[in-house]
């Protein structure tokens, strides 16, 4: 049954578990790119898959659309210990695609730059496989596959961004600072050797901070920076640094 309420002679059904749910949805991806996959490129898609897996079941309930959705959740999350994949079918997947690629795989995985294209790469294959098997609506998985395709580009882009601030800041500190800064930054704009921007949350700035000429050329305007800046006698310098948020 599916996890949508549905309405019979005006009366509104409760929603129930859905079958097929989104684990057996996941093994069926899975076993159908095994047989075509290397080896080794299908552990790829199966870490990926994991990790996907373990995004919806974390932060998949924060897209449900109705109460009754909401409420089944709960129950069945809070008394039976049951996982949002296991609740619900696949018609949810592509609304999780989001928060996997722009929040999950930057804030709560150390991930290389491989496994960042990867994720967009293996999320695009999905979102396809899912259209191809009528498990999911094309306008719904054209948006994520969009997303999918932005991300297997910048993600691995913004990690290699992030290595080189963090490189930078260890191997030349300041002596001294008068100030400090600490905040997500937006890149405004992008000079050579010089990157100018704007806080989230204090009033003060903008910043123009000098960089090596390597991170400026792999800086692009409107990502966000979590940084630590010291406010020095010749401008602001990067103090320490988090990470790179493309998307």
């Amino acid at each position: 049954m599916s996890s949508k309420t549905k309405t019979r002679n005006n009366v509104i059904a409760f929603p129930t578990v859905a079958q097929p749910n989104i684990d057996r949805i996941f093994d069926r991806f899975l076993r159908e790119q095994r047989e075509r996959l290397k080896p080794r490129t299908y552990q790829r898609y199966e870490e990926v898959i994991t990790l996907f897996q373990t995004s919806l079941n974390l932060y998949g309930y924060q897209e449900l659309p109705t109460a009754g959705e909401n409420t089944l959740y709960r129950r069945l999350a809070d008394y039976k210990d049951q996982t949002f994949c296991a609740i619900f079918g696949p018609e949810k997947i592509p609304s999780g695609v989001s928060t996997f690629l722009t929040y999950f795989m930057i804030r709560k995985v150390m991930a290389s730059e491989s496994l960042l294209r990867a994720a967009g790469t293996v999320t695009k294959k999905l979102m396809k496989w899912l259209v191809e098997n009528d498990y999911a609506s094309k306008e719904e998985a054209r948006k994520a596959m969009e997303l999918a395709s932005e991300a297997s580009k910048e993600l691995p882009a913004a990690e290699r961004l992030a290595r080189l601030l963090y490189d930078f800041a260890q191997t030349h500190p300041p002596r001294t600072w008068t100030d400090e800064v600490d905040d997500y930054f937006v890149v405004e704009e992008v000079k050579p050797g010089v990157l100018i921007l704007s806080a989230l949350t204090t009033e003060e700035g903008p910043f123009e901070v000098r960089v090596p000429r390597i991170i400026s050329d792999h800086c692009k305007v409107g990502w966000q920076i979590n940084l630590l800046l010291g406010e020095t006698r010749t401008g602001w310098r990067i103090l320490e640094s988090g990470n790179v948020y493309p998307l």
